[in-house]
């Protein structure tokens, strides 16, 4: 049975319709059969007792034969006989009644002119008929043969099967095109899934009404597709940043790396005095920090990608930690002179060894990019419900091309920030990522002079 049902939407919507229509067809054609065969019968009953109603009225006025000729007819046939075995009274073309002569029992009583009473209607075969007892000892015997009632019937019982199928068949061609109408944007959506996977993508159903299901369910189709499309650009683009990523991780590893290298070979190759050893030991201790630095800018930069970073926060003096940051920025660039302006108790809540880390980076990025007697200013402020936080320098300031670059990974701007002279690229991103992990936003400013960065920082309520 499985294998006789269709496989297809449209086939299996088409043959339930057909179904539904049979089934209601030969419930209408049978009740109307039925209806139509108890009424045609009681008719004919209904002609046969009028008959006899009419005989009562009419057998006092008229003879035998003259009764008999007025109450045949429309398919009733009559026959009047004596009850003692006399003759009987009929048309010539009409065939004796079926059953007995007379009706048992004594004999038959005089009906009364104009009585009616209920006269049992009997059954032989295909023909009824009644019997009555007239005046005179004479019984009246009224038939009807039901044959053409039941021909009646056959016929409309074939024409109802013969119509009923001309209906089924126009049925199923009209329900198979309409469901075909009703069916396309489905088969739409199955041929354009069909080419956006064999690569033509940025195609769209585009259905123009959505207040049907197949409309609301093609502007989900479509809206599918934007998403996973661009959840498509966005994967790509991740995996095109992860690759530069490990490219540019790879390459800024490999210089401290090679300097590590090179230094360990000339120990091994060479009989160094004390001073030369010493020198290279302390230059392969500047690669291993330099090494180590990076690899913990890189895992502090994965964090933050992921969300990972985790606040101990407190309440922190923001101007007193600009105060501590900036004194060893002084030792490391003593060469350079650095200012601190701070308003009173400028207080946020975070985490301080981040906020330390946000404020060295700015730092550092002003005392690589400051030439020598340069200044490096530090200014802590309260803006209404923020703190603001900037580092300013006298160096040559980042042009307004790479002021976006600055804030990428590995990215360095101009060559005054480049990998001789700065970090990795690294110290501005980690710096952005923690202010914002703090809920607050780390940008560039314009200055008349040099650069200036500013943090802002939700102040502590």
């Amino acid at each position: 049975m499985r294998l006789l049902r269709p496989l297809s939407l449209r086939g299996r919507v088409t043959w339930t319709v057909l179904g539904l229509l049979a089934v209601i067809l030969v419930v209408l054609f049978t009740a109307v059969d039925i209806a139509l065969s108890a009424r045609l019968h009681a008719d004919a009953r209904t002609r046969l007792t009028d008959r006899v109603a009419l005989a009562g009225r009419l057998d006092p006025q008229l003879g035998a034969q003259q009764l008999v000729d007025r109450l045949r007819g429309d398919g009733v046939t009559a026959r009047l006989c004596v009850r003692d075995g006399g003759g009987c009274v009929a048309a010539a073309s009409d065939p004796a009644p079926p059953g007995r002569r007379f009706p048992a029992g004594g004999p038959a009583r005089h009906r009364p002119t104009g009585a009616r009473t209920e006269v049992p209607v009997e059954t032989a075969g295909s023909v009824i008929f009644v019997r009555t007892g007239l005046r005179g000892n004479q019984v009246l015997t009224l038939s009807l043969d039901t044959t053409q009632i039941t021909d009646a019937l056959r016929r409309l019982i074939f024409l109802e099967v013969v119509g009923g199928l001309l209906a089924l068949l126009l049925a199923g061609l009209a329900a198979a095109r309409l469901s075909r109408a009703a069916l396309r944007p489905l088969e739409d959506m199955t041929a354009l899934a069909g080419r956006i996977a064999a690569g033509d993508r940025g195609r769209r159903l585009g259905h123009p009404r959505t207040d049907s299901e197949l409309g609301r369910t093609a502007a989900a189709f479509d809206s599918m597709l934007d998403e996973l499309e661009a959840a498509l650009v966005t994967a790509n683009a991740a995996e095109a940043g992860m690759r530069s990523f490990l490219a540019d991780a790879s390459h800024e590893l490999r210089t401290p790396m090679a300097g590590l290298q090179a230094n360990a070979e000339l120990l091994l190759r060479e009989e160094l005095d004390r001073p030369d050893r010493e020198r290279v030991a302390v230059a392969m201790i500047r690669e291993t920090r330099r090494a180590t630095r990076l690899v913990d800018d890189l895992l502090t930069t994965a964090r933050l990608g992921q969300g990972g970073i985790r606040l101990a926060t407190e309440p922190v003096d923001l101007a007193r930690l600009a105060e501590t940051e900036t004194a060893r920025a002084r030792t490391l660039a003593p060469q350079l002179s650095f200012a601190v302006s701070a308003d009173p108790a400028p207080v946020v809540h975070g985490d301080p060894v981040r906020l330390g880390q946000i404020v060295t980076n700015l730092l550092d990025n002003a005392r690589h990019a400051t030439p020598a007697g340069g200044t490096v200013t530090v200014t802590v402020r309260r803006d209404g419900e923020r703190v603001v936080l900037e580092v300013a320098d006298t160096g040559p300031g980042v042009p307004a091309i790479d002021r976006a670059l600055i804030f990428e990974r590995f990215g360095r701007g101009d060559t005054s920030r480049s990998r001789d002279t700065g970090g990795a690229g690294l110290g501005l991103p980690i710096a952005r990522g923690l202010a914002a992990a703090h809920g607050g936003d780390l940008r560039y400013v314009d200055s008349p002079a040099g650069a200036r960065f500013r943090v802002e920082l939700p102040a502590a309520t």
